[in-house]
């Protein structure tokens, strides 16, 4: 069973820089006022009622949270500390940089029986990282997972593709990176341009041009079959729907829609059907079969797949479920043959740069 993530939102607070692309207060729909102790006791107690019984964390999101005043540190921390002791929360999750996590911040997070950290890495290329105002390298980054993983916590990996200055390959190499200095997930954000940052001033100038919905959709494809490949979970793909992002205002450009994540896997079992047709000597009567679990994401969101298959010429009118089937596996029968295939096996990844 999934853990229940009861979140705390402290945009921008102990965050050294204002990077070129975030508005954590607009992303997250919540001031930089920080929880007090009574509002973390309460908050908590109210969402453990609402899902008795399941496993649950506390988490911290935004900001740099090991940047913040240690004070105010042990105030956020130790609210939690009575709820772990009774049992009703079984762990602590924060989000930071890779620039604040050296090892006497963990020995600091381990008394707090913090478990998991999430980094913000965002790219793992210097050129990208100095363009979007990061403060940190590369390097700093692979080497804070390293640390934190050594030590013995989760570690989980935020990723910005489509930044100023990066491209698929760079995308792809930050993400091969992040696997190898021991990630245990990630979470993927292709870039938006969100209205009052500094993206949006070179988006109005013609100075930067993020990836489209279309385009950041292959983009994350490319990203999500490789992270299957490599055996790391990607827990999030795009920005959590909120009412404070809206296209056209607060969104000015770039790959955002409600349902992204469904997008972008829909995406590789679409490629992942025209790549299995193209070997059928006869398509009369194709019937597609996947595992139970990923009907609506072989079918597509809305149905898109099956529209673009049919408008393509591929005449699949039909998709059927199959225990027996790995979640990651299809199979298409015709009279004739039956063939059987899997995300993990093929890429149609491409390079595309973004000013």
């Amino acid at each position: 069973m999934r853990p229940l993530i009861i979140p705390f939102f402290i945009p921008h607070a102990g965050c050294p820089h204002t990077c070129l692309f975030c508005d954590q207060h607009l992303i997250s729909g919540e001031q930089a006022q920080l929880p007090t102790p009574e509002q973390i006791a309460a908050t908590a107690q109210e969402w453990l009622a609402r899902s008795p019984g399941r496993p649950a964390e506390v988490a911290f999101y935004g900001g740099s949270f090991t940047l913040l005043p240690r004070q105010t540190q042990e105030q956020l921390l130790g609210a939690v500390q009575p709820l772990l002791t009774e049992g009703a929360v079984q762990g602590i999750r924060l989000s930071t940089r890779p620039d604040a996590l050296d090892a006497g911040v963990l020995d600091f997070l381990a008394g707090y029986q913090v478990q998991t950290i999430e980094v913000g890495v965002q790219s793992l290329d210097d050129e990208v990282l100095q363009r979007s105002g990061r403060g940190h390298t590369g390097r700093q980054a692979t080497e804070a997972i390293q640390r934190a993983v050594a030590e013995g916590f989760r570690v989980g990996a935020q990723l910005l593709p489509g930044l100023p200055g990066d491209t698929a390959d760079k995308a792809l190499h930050t993400l091969r990176g992040v696997i190898a200095a021991g990630a245990h997930f990630v979470r993927i954000y292709p870039a938006v341009v969100l209205a009052g940052t500094g993206l949006a001033d070179l988006y109005r100038q013609g100075r930067y041009c993020p990836p489209d919905l279309e385009g950041g959709v292959r983009l994350c494809a490319g990203l999500l079959r490789e992270a299957t490949t490599g055996g790391c979970p990607v827990v999030r793909i795009g920005l959590q729907a909120d009412d404070g992002l809206v296209p056209g205002q607060t969104i000015l450009a770039g790959c955002w829609h409600p349902a992204l994540g469904q997008l972008v896997k829909g995406e590789l079992f679409y490629d992942l059907v025209l790549r299995l047709a193209s070997r059928l000597d006869d398509r009369a009567k194709m019937v597609l079969y996947c595992h139970p679990h990923r009907l609506s994401e072989v079918r597509g969101h809305g149905n898109r797949n099956l529209r673009r298959w049919h408008d393509g010429g591929l005449p699949l009118f039909e998709v059927r479920t199959d225990p027996l089937l790995e979640q990651q596996q299809i199979r298409i029968e015709t009279i004739k043959q039956k063939l059987k295939d899997s995300l993990v096996t093929y890429s149609n990844y491409k390079e595309h740069t973004y000013a």
